[in-house]
This record gives C-alpha cells, sequence and structure tokens, in this order.
C-alpha cells in the first residue's frame, strides 16, 4: 500500500491514507507529502475521489462505509497497480515465498544498469532507501499478490512465479483452486512475454501443461527436478563470508553471481530476477556486477545487532515453509552460534491450516520461544492458541517456551552466563518486528 501511495506522490496526486500506528514507511510518505491519519475513521475519506484498500482491511472498516455512503470509488490495491502497469512494460513476480526478495533483486539489477525502472516492493530495499520508486524508464517492477486473488487484476508482459505453496486457504479453500489461480495469472502474459519459473517446485512442474504462453525455468544442479530440463541451471554454490556464490549457465553464456544473502532459497529468488534481466538484453557480466550491490530487504534475514557475543536477526517467515527455509540458512551461515528462536504466529487460520507443520519445523534441539497469535483482524479459534503450540512441540521432544510479550525476555538477551555466541532469531509477519526494535 505504501509503495503505490509513493509512487502516485511521485506521479503529483494529493495522496492521504490511515494506518495503525506509525513507522519509518510512514513518516517517509509524510516527508514527500502524503497525509497520513493515525487511525481509522469516516471523516479520514471525507476529500478522497477514490478510497484504495489492501486485503487486510474488511468492509466493515469506518473509512470503507463512509466511502460506499459518498459513492466514492472504492477499489482493491492490485486494481490500482494494475492502472500503473497499463502505463509501463510490466514484471510481475508472484509465488507463496520469496516474492519480496526477488522483486528486490529485481529492482536493483535495473536500477544498476541505468534502466531507470518505477518498482513497487513489499519491504524495504536497503540499497535503494525505500520499498517504491518511480523512474523514467519503460519498466514497472512490482510484486503480485495472491492472498486473495487480487492479482489477477495485473496485465504484466513477464511473470516470474517463485513457487506455490498451501497458503491463504481461508481465501481458495482447496489446494485445486490456488493451483488454478496460478495457472490463470500465468496465462495472461501475451505471447510475446516471459513466463520464469522455479525448475523444483513440484505444484508448476505439474502445471506444465496447462501453461499456454513460452516459458524458461530455472534451478539448481543435483536438487530434485519438478521439470524435464533446466533452462538456466546454477552449480558450485559456495559460502564467502557474508556473501552467497553460484555459478550460472544459459546455452552458450556463463558467469559467477555474487549475494550478500544464504540459503538456496535466495540463490533461487536471485536466479528469478537475474532471468528477467537477461530476457530484457542484459548480458551475464552486467548483471552480476549489478547484482553485488543488493543489500538485502527489511525483515528479510535482518541483521539488527551484531557483537561479538550476541546477535539479532529479524525475519518476516511465518508459513511453515519459510520458516524452514530461514532456519536452514541461520545454521548454515552462523555456525558456532547458540541459537534462540523467537516466533509469533500469524493468524489463526493460518495457525490451524499448518498446525501440525507448525510442530514439525519448530521441533528442534535449539530454544523456541512462542508469543501469543497475532490475530490481523481475525476471532479465535478454539484450541488454537500459542500455549497449546508450545505443549505440543514439547511433546514432540522439542525445547519451547511461551512467551507473553516480548519485553520479558530483555534480560535474557543480556544473560549470557557462559560467555558463549548467542543468536536471536524473530519470525513473524505482524508485530514482532516492531516489538524488536523497540526492545534493542
Amino acid at each position: 500500500m505504501s509503495g503505490i501511495a509513493e509512487v502516485l506522490v511521485n506521479l503529483g496526486y494529493k495522496v492521504s491514507g490511515s494506518d495503525l500506528s506509525k513507522s519509518n514507511v510512514v513518516n517517509r510518505l509524510e516527508t514527500l507529502g502524503a497525509k497520513v491519519f493515525d487511525g481509522h475513521r469516516k471523516e479520514n475519506v471525507k476529500d478522497a475521489d477514490i478510497v484504495i484498500y489492501s486485503s487486510a482491511v474488511t468492509s466493515s472498516n469506518p473509512e470503507v462505509v463512509a466511502a460506499k455512503e459518498k459513492n466514492i470509488p472504492i477499489i482493491k490495491r492490485a486494481e490500482m497497480l494494475a492502472e500503473l502497469m497499463r502505463l509501463k512494460f510490466g514484471i510481475a513476480v508472484a509465488g507463496s515465498h520469496g516474492k519480496t526478495t526477488t522483486t528486490s533483486f529485481l529492482a536493483t539489477i535495473l536500477s544498476n544498469l541505468n534502466y531507470r525502472p518505477t518498482y513497487i516492493v513489499g519491504g524495504v530495499v536497503k540499497n535503494l532507501g525505500s520499498n517504491a520508486g518511480m523512474g523514467e524508464g519503460e519498466f514497472l517492477v512490482a510484486e503480485a499478490d495472491e492472498s486473495d486473488g487480487s492479482f489477477m487484476h495485473l496485465n504484466p508482459i513477464i511473470s516470474v512465479i517463485t513457487n506455490i505453496d498451501n497458503d491463504h486457504m481461508d481465501f481458495y479453500k482447496n489446494e485445486e483452486t490456488l493451483v488454478q489461480a496460478f495457472v490463470d495469472f500465468a496465462n495472461k502474459i501475451p505471447f510475446y512475454g516471459h513466463l520464469i519459473i522455479n525448475g523444483h517446485d513440484k505444484k508448476l512442474g505439474e502445471s506444465i501443461g496447462s501453461f499456454k504462453r513460452p516459458f524458461v525455468t530455472f534451478g539448481i544442479e543435483g536438487k530434485e527436478l519438478a521439470v524435464e530440463k533446466l533452462d538456466y541451471c546454477a552449480s558450485d554454490l559456495k559460502k564467502e563470508g557474508e556473501f552467497l556464490s553460484f555459478k550460472l549457465k544459459n546455452e552458450g553464456e556463463n558467469a559467477t553471481f555474487r549475494i550478500r544473502m544464504h540459503g538456496e532459497h535466495n540463490a533461487l529468488n536471485a536466479m528469478g530476477a537475474i532471468i528477467v534481466a537477461h530476457k530484457l538484453g542484459a548480458s551475464f557480466k552486467d548483471i552480476a556486477d549489478s547484482i553485488e550491490g543488493f543489500e538485502g530487504v527489511g525483515r528479510r534475514l535482518e541483521i539488527l545487532k551484531n557483537e561479538e557475543n550476541l546477535m539479532v536477526i529479524d525475519d518476516y517467515g511465518h508459513h511453515p515453509t519459510e520458516i524452514a527455509a530461514t532456519l536452514n540458512a541461520i545454521e548454515s551461515r552462523y555456525e558456532g552460534w547458540e541459537l534462540n528462536v523467537i516466533f509469533q504466529p500469524h493468524r489463526y487460520t493460518r495457525s490451524k491450516t499448518h498446525w501440525e507443520e507448525f510442530v514439525e519445523v519448530l521441533t528442534r534441539d535449539f530454544n523456541v520461544h512462542i508469543l501469543p497469535i497475532f490475530a490481523a483482524g481475525e476471532e479465535p479459534i478454539s484450541y488454537i492458541d500459542s500455549e497449546v503450540m508450545v505443549k505440543k512441540i514439547n511433546e514432540s521432544g522439542g525445547n519451547a517456551h511461551y512467551v507473553e510479550d516480548l519485553k520479558t525476555m530483555k534480560e535474557d538477551f543480556y544473560s549470557n552466563s557462559n560467555n558463549g555466541k548467542r543468536l536471536y532469531l524473530t519470525l513473524g509477519a505482524g508485530s514482532i518486528g516492531r516489538q524488536i526494535r523497540e526492545l534493542l
């Protein structure tokens, strides 16, 4: 939402909006000239010509109700994004996981190669200083949000699909509907466009026969494939200090790429972006030079504190698949550190749908601290709560603890009696990112 607001401000429109709390993103919008109200009230929309809302806003929201009473047009976020995309060469990144990182990689590459793109990302791209930018070039790079099916409003010319996983099942109801939505989205590109897909993803592999547009696949050598072959193949993944390096080849071209993120999943995210730039005519060498400038995305393995014996890393991961990938990356990168995970489950429906998977992925030999479920506007569901989750993890052989409030862990952070190297990883899509920053 803030990314769209920033682009509209830069286009010269008068923009106002509402949020429940102040943040760096809100402060930035106000600096740019947007009017941001604290809290949601019907009088906030009195001068509006149009009201744009996100999937997190319900029809009972007082500003939505007021707009209906005043006959002010009300549209979803994706509809406005689609209107912006009509003015440009649209590039959309979809997928259950990794789309913010992939979009951020791509915005960085195209910016560093002087394509001057407009970009709208779901997280702050550190090296670009924002989650949105208005560029003079012909390209618009954006995330495609599948959470409520609204990504079907978009009409990109190039699409990347990182993966398909069972998420937002409160909306899709079943796996068949979810997969079909991604297939329909893939087939929206024109016949001269490009579809770029992860060759390891099982649901994408099973859907290939349904794609009516040209597509290319990417993946990592030696990793199980869901497709017959890889058009872009990575190999020799290596840790090089803060970097992860890999070789990438396509037909007669190959190069070594270095990214400031660890984990196979981030190598795949980078590859999706690299291939888009390659399809736009950039050489592997130029892309490799440009991608090293990528400094990461806010709340994606973001280091908040790095001292000799204390490190705090914050991550947006809130689905079992994301948590598993994040933990694998952390354990690979920070060998020798005592790991402590602090997790805030996000939404009762997601916790119920993936209950057994959450228990499984958090049943580890390190300390796991679980905060109360962040409701995100949902009503509680009986027996779906963090204390029960802690109990189930411990019954499975884990080491979990219930924490009512993150503030109560302040002493734990600094009570390093054995002088060992302690790493705290905070996980979740709710308020935990703000809470840990306030605590630190």
